[in-house]
């Protein structure tokens, strides 16, 4: 394992843990509009996270976002109370937030399987569909990270169909990861309740790299034990 990579996940999993979890703001959906360009929420955490190296907390990074953008967002929402927005965009910004950070964990869990130098991750890759990618044994792997549920493997779906995500060179693979217990993918959860991605998992994940059992788009689904995927005669 790769050993500057082992000590980059422990840094980020104590930061992890500091975190407080709200279930309040978890289930709050009162703003579901497509935050694009500049209003895009996954731009500041990017550059706070990997170019500032500045690991903030949810109130912190919400503050910092309203105040970067109050003006642009005035303007593109000018038919939305200003106090209903930011409370609206305040559940929005945590559901970003929080996801992104399970997304930003496999990442850093992958490195410390496959190596720093096999793992990479930037803001291109991102705006096109691509959480992150990996080179291993001379093919380029475009990982695509979400929870294990029906709407979300149909999101992907429908992202795969419609979106330019796929033109992205490479073997596109799904790694979801469930909330629920006693799946080869669930969650590690950590004392605050924040889930972050188990080495078991990985090491299936490459195992089943190994074994060649993974092509473009050929994962889709999950059961307890292990992935599910498409029928040879009919995979990309």
């Amino acid at each position: 394992m790769d050993k500057q990579a082992i000590e980059e996940i422990k840094s980020y999993q104590t930061f992890l843990a500091t975190l407080r979890l709200s279930p309040t703001l978890a289930h709050t959906k009162t703003i579901e509009m497509d935050l694009k360009g500049r209003l895009n929420p996954t731009n500041l955490l990017h550059s706070l996270f990997f170019e500032q190296k500045e690991w903030l907390g949810f109130q912190d990074f919400y503050q910092r976002y309203i105040i970067e953008n109050e003006h642009l967002l005035r303007a593109n929402f000018p038919e939305i109370d200003w106090e209903i927005l930011k409370k609206g965009l305040e559940a929005r910004l945590y559901r970003t937030q929080f996801g992104l950070l399970t997304e930003y964990h496999a990442y850093f869990a992958c490195k410390c399987i496959f190596g720093s130098s096999s793992v990479m991750r930037d803001k291109e890759l991102d705006k096109v569909g691509v959480d992150f990618q990996l080179s291993y044994q001379g093919e380029v792997y475009n990982i695509h990270i979400f929870v294990d549920t029906q709407r979300a493997w149909a999101f992907r779906k429908f992202k795969t169909e419609n979106k330019s995500v796929e033109k992205v060179k490479g073997i596109h693979v799904n790694l979801p990861y469930s909330f629920k217990n006693n799946r080869f993918n669930s969650l590690k959860f950590l004392p605050n309740g924040f889930g972050i991605y188990t080495s078991h998992y990985l090491y299936y994940f490459k195992n089943e790299l190994d074994k060649g059992n993974i092509k473009n788009n050929n994962i889709i689904a999950t059961t307890l034990h292990g992935f599910v995927y498409l029928p040879s005669n009919m995979a990309n």
